[in-house]
């Protein structure tokens, strides 16, 4: 079967009509509720879930093995109306009120567009209270163009933001910045580290911070 957007439809959520907040508080064991360490200590964390595959390059590594295949019950917001997703985000972090948060992009789902990465640099400048963490599948050396400038665009921003942007390429072996499959790579001593948290080091993310630090070890993740 060709996949090209989630497999369970009836849980991508029209934002029209979305009563709920779309940044969510984090309730995930293994991410935590709250940065314990380092200098994001205390913030906590929220999530952002798109849909998984409609907003992902074709050509990621996972799109037909996605751990969203097993997630039936997650919400995922819509990002057709990308201004109006943009607009529910903001109005979200604008409610925050100055309280110190760690947004997660994204559970599910990527960065679909150029001007989707350029918001967060928006928010990241408005909002100094905000940092952010995740892993894309876009990449600078993708065949896919669009794909190619929005890894272009996410580097721009990590190198202005620096640890408050810190979104790990997945899969882009020569990139120390980067977060790998197990599948793909296997930790090497000096350049990669395997997560803590899956070899149960640590509890959980926001008691590790490395995907955030400014290591140079590439992090290796076991396939959910």
């Amino acid at each position: 079967m060709t996949y090209t957007t989630t497999i369970y439809k009836k849980n991508i959520h029209n934002l029209t009509d979305y009563k709920f907040k779309v940044l969510k508080p984090s309730t995930n064991k293994k991410l935590g509720k709250k940065v314990l360490k380092g200098q994001f200590k205390d913030y906590k964390f929220f999530t952002l879930t798109l849909t998984e595959r409609a907003t992902c390059p074709s050509d990621c590594f996972h799109w037909s093995t996605c751990y969203g295949n097993n997630m039936p019950f997650a919400h995922r917001m819509d990002a057709s109306n990308e201004k109006l997703l943009t607009s529910r985000i903001y109005e979200d972090i604008k409610n925050l009120k100055g309280k110190k948060a760690m947004i997660r992009l994204h559970i599910l789902g990527d960065f679909f567009s150029v001007s989707y990465v350029m918001f967060w640099d928006m928010i990241l400048k408005d909002f100094p209270n905000i940092a952010i963490y995740g892993y894309t599948a876009n990449n600078i050396k993708s065949k896919l163009e669009k794909s190619r400038n929005i890894a272009s665009t996410i580097s721009v921003l990590h190198s202005l933001h620096k640890e408050r942007f810190s979104i790990r390429f997945s899969n882009d072996l020569e990139n120390p910045f980067s977060a790998n499959s197990f599948d793909v790579v296997k930790p090497v001593k000096g350049k990669s580290i395997l997560c803590p948290v899956q070899e149960e080091k640590t509890p959980n993310c926001g008691a590790c911070g490395l995907c955030w630090s400014s290591t140079d070890k590439q992090i290796i993740f076991i396939t959910h």
